[in-house]
């Protein structure tokens, strides 16, 4: 990610990791396209917020049993 290699240690699988690096990867793409002069930090923040974020509505609809 961002050009930094990462080693991390999970349960889930090496297909499950690799669409979870792709899909942040996008995400920090993304995030650099809308504002360039974001920092590698400020678009890794706003990444966490923004996965927290959609986090806590999965868990408030799931909740309310929607």
């Amino acid at each position: 990610m961002l050009g930094q290699s990462v080693v991390v240690t999970s349960t889930k699988d090496q297909a499950h990791m690799e669409a979870v690096f792709d899909l942040a990867n996008q995400q920090v793409a993304d995030l650099q396209k809308l504002d360039p002069h974001l920092t590698d930090q400020q678009c890794l923040m706003l990444l966490a917020i923004n996965a927290l974020s959609d986090q806590l509505t999965m868990q408030i609809k799931q909740d309310k049993g929607v």
